[in-house]
């Protein structure tokens, strides 16, 4: 989704590195997934996981659709979960719909 994309492409402008490490972002099925290679930011793995301070990177990468703004309250009826995964397919934490809605008291 571009709004994902967009956010994501911004941070990394913005010189976080975490974002910099984001090499593909894709929505199937109802599912955005954000996929991170520390390669791609310069950096080792064990770099990435000592500075990386979320322990669910789907944190970081919700924050596009965890407000209730217009962007928020458009894109997020369309996403029932939010994956973040390493190169290597390993799981690094995900939400679900409800999860997202949670994260700031939002109904819908």
């Amino acid at each position: 989704m571009a709004a994902f994309q967009t956010f994501l492409t911004a941070r990394a402008a913005a010189g976080v590195v975490i974002a910099k490490a984001v090499t593909k972002v894709t929505y199937t099925n109802r599912v955005v997934t954000v996929t991170f290679d520390p390669a791609a930011a310069g950096i080792s793995q064990g770099t990435f996981d000592s500075i990386n301070p979320y322990d669910n990177l789907a944190r970081f990468v919700a924050s596009p659709i965890c407000f209730n703004d217009d962007l928020g309250n458009r894109i997020r009826p369309a996403i029932d979960r939010l994956e973040t995964v390493r190169a290597d397919g390993k799981s690094l934490g995900a939400y679900t719909a409800a999860d997202i809605l949670q994260l700031n008291g939002l109904e819908r």
